[in-house]
């Protein structure tokens, strides 16, 4: 039943309890009568026969009282509800059987029922300012509440390498406010499809629905379309299950797409979408935009660091051709070695680029000293003992890999304290650094050197094991141990995807606030 309905049969409910007479509510602009409901109610029956003389009412804050051939006076007061007037309409008996005693009986019940009137007018303008009261509270409390989830949601986004999982959060999120049965987004490519709420049209035809709706001349040149009437819109007869639609239009860069509102959870007041629906979807595709373009920025760094990495990784293998392939071994030695130790998955992705880039200072090493082939005298030692602080000085400048520059720099740390650059001990050395020393010293024991051959993977492995809690980590050369037919299965081979894939987890904020901090993939790191 409508608020219209209910405060009708309301108004008649009270002129009835105070008059003792049934009442008829009619709307006064069309002399539709709205209560009661049904026709053919006894003595209501002859009430309808001026109906539709309601004019001299409507507007007015008067009664109006008439004499009836049959000598019962017809009661009619107007009540103003929303932008409509309402007529209540009823029969009382005469008592007075004279023409004076009919005048005054007349006169009083005019004065009682303009009081009454009055009454309720006032009851109704104290009713009209608690519902605004109360609905300015309702926008005030919705409106806080949009702004909360937005500060939230933005606080918790990851930028990812698809924005699919940022974009399914934001639906989570929006689809309560928009007050719609069903919320959809439609990626530019037409290839994603994300709903909220009920499923009211299958994958195919929620496609469809975007390739028709963006030609519209409205959605093109304002982004937005709010129909509140599907079923008379000229592409609204394939989607008979729709009732009304809002669609905005969401571009950023490269990538573009849709979200579509459908079927608007209607009330009295409410037919269709509107422009406060509009304004409370709003920041939400806007957010959708951001990780959008997001993502193709983040795909055009990562790009651009996989080109770096490999440059500079080549640029290490040209200075020493006798550790060609050592890095790529390293990081995959250490990536074997951290998930041993249970690191996190973003944790996988520093120790893989870390292990790729831990040598990159040596192309700042001269080169009679990297290839030398004899004994190094002590002022080579110090000079080549350089390339952690110069790989570090190299780096530094990349916030985005930041979180890296602890394993470049001390990889040569020594459990005991006796390492270089810092001569850090224990856990005063970064856990990713403690990593990276014993895949590099696994390696480089196990290959051919200038001034060594490479030793059995047997003696490496003990000597290993004698330098735990001396030169290693005991609890990291425990791990070692668990893992040795593992790490015997890896072999050189050219850096590939696992790259591009550890990218996907190592590239994150370093504080910036015009950045969203990036959630890291786990980096499968392929043996």
């Amino acid at each position: 039943m409508s608020h219209l309905l209910l405060h009708a049969k309301a108004t008649a409910t009270v002129l009835h309890q105070e008059f003792r007479v049934p009442f008829q509510v009619f709307d006064g602009g069309t002399a539709t009568r709205l209560w009661p409901e049904l026709t053919g109610h006894g003595d209501l029956r002859f009430l309808s026969d001026d109906v539709g003389k309601f004019a001299g009412l409507v507007g007015s804050r008067q009664v109006q009282i008439a004499v009836l051939p049959s000598g019962k006076f017809r009661l009619r007061m107007p009540f103003a509800f929303g932008g409509t007037t309402l007529v209540a309409e009823g029969v009382l008996s005469r008592l007075s059987s004279s023409s004076d005693g009919t005048i005054e009986e007349q006169r009083r019940l005019e004065c009682w029922a303009q009081a009454v009137l009055d009454r309720l007018l006032q009851a109704e303008l104290l009713r009209s300012q608690r519902s605004a009261e109360d609905d300015l509270r309702r926008q005030l409390k919705h409106a806080w509440e949009l702004n909360l989830t937005v500060e939230r949601l933005v606080r918790h986004l990851r930028v990812h390498r698809d924005a699919a999982t940022n974009i399914s959060k934001i639906l989570d999120a929006a689809f309560p406010f928009v007050g719609a049965q069903s919320l959809m987004w439609v990626s530019g490519n037409l290839d994603t499809v994300q709903v909220r709420g009920e499923t009211l049209l299958a994958d195919d035809d929620a496609r469809d629905l975007a390739k028709t709706l963006r030609r519209s001349p409205e959605l093109r040149d304002a982004g937005l379309l709010l129909c509140s009437n599907v079923g008379e819109a000229s592409w609204g007869e394939p989607y008979r299950i729709l009732r009304s639609v809002m669609v905005m239009t969401v571009p950023s860069g490269n990538s573009f797409g849709w979200v579509i509102a459908v079927n608007k959870n209607e009330d009295a007041t409410s037919v269709g979408f509107r422009n406060s629906d509009a304004a409370a979807l709003a920041p939400f595709t806007a957010l959708i935009g951001f990780v959008n373009k997001a993502c193709d920025r983040y795909q055009e760094l990562k790009d651009l660091l996989v080109g770096l990495t490999r440059s500079l990784a080549s640029a290490v293998d040209a200075k020493d051709p006798y550790t060609y392939g050592h890095s790529e071994r390293v990081a995959r030695i250490a990536v074997e070695l951290g998930r041993e130790l249970n690191l996190l998955e973003d944790e996988l992705s520093d120790v893989y680029l870390a292990g790729l880039l831990h040598d990159v200072g040596k192309i700042g090493i001269r080169d009679e000293v990297l290839c030398k082939h004899g004994p190094l005298t002590p002022d080579e030692t110090q000079h080549i003992q350089q390339h952690p602080e110069i790989g570090h000085s190299i780096l530094k400048n990349l916030h985005q890999i930041s979180s890296l520059l602890p394993g470049v720099l001390h990889h040569h740390e020594r459990f005991d304290g006796a390492g270089y650059p810092a001569k850090l001990a224990g856990e005063q050395i970064p856990r990713i650094a403690r990593i990276l020393a014993v895949a590099d010293s696994y390696d480089a024991m196990s290959t051919c050197r200038p001034y060594r051959k490479g030793l059995a993977p047997d003696r490496v492995e003990q000597i290993l094991i004698d330098g735990s809690g001396e030169q290693w980590d005991p609890r990291f050369i425990e791990a070692f141990q668990r893992i040795v037919p593992r790490l015997r299965s890896i072999r050189e081979r050219g850096l590939g995807e696992s790259l591009r894939q550890a990218l996907d987890g190592a590239l994150r904020d370093t504080g910036s606030s015009r950045v969203l901090p990036v959630n890291l993939v786990v980096p499968a790191a392929p043996l």
